[in-house]
């Protein structure tokens, strides 16, 4: 089980026109990132924020994206240690996709997000034992102009 105080990698990929959004998230939240450079497989329609953060402040970060990017967003949780959030054009705004640690997919609008994130890093079914398993992968960016 993942304690709230353990620290996480996160990754947080976002359009150029999301930048300020995910700056002001990490003010929000406090957590600190640092925006880094475009280079090696990051497409470059994609800016790349890099953070460490305990995984209580990552769920409340994701939470904010939530709110404030235009698009969906999607959180990519199955490689233990490291958390992985992108914007998606794919997914509806205000909505978040979740891939747990069990490869599990949970699909979440602003009921329940930072509970479903905490159940995902854990590996296990969320707070409120709503899990909605998919037998396909995430929507992931691809041609939406991310």
């Amino acid at each position: 089980m993942v304690e709230n105080s353990t620290v996480l990698r996160v990754h947080v990929f976002a359009g150029r026109e999301e930048v300020a959004e995910v700056e002001s998230a990490f003010t929000e939240t406090g957590v600190r990132g640092s925006r880094l450079m475009a280079h090696g497989s990051v497409p470059l329609a994609e800016v790349l924020f890099a953070a460490s953060a305990s995984v209580t402040a990552l769920a409340h970060l994701i939470t904010v994206l939530r709110r404030q990017f235009k698009r969906g967003v999607t959180v990519d949780a199955t490689e233990p240690g490291a958390v992985i959030v992108k914007a998606d054009g794919s997914v509806p705004r205000g909505m978040v996709v979740i891939r747990q640690q069990s490869g599990d997919v949970e699909v979440r609008d602003a009921e329940g997000v930072a509970q479903a994130f905490l159940g995902a890093v854990a590996g296990t079914v969320s707070g409120s034992g709503e899990q909605r398993a998919q037998p396909t992968e995430p929507p992931t960016p691809g041609g939406t102009g991310a």
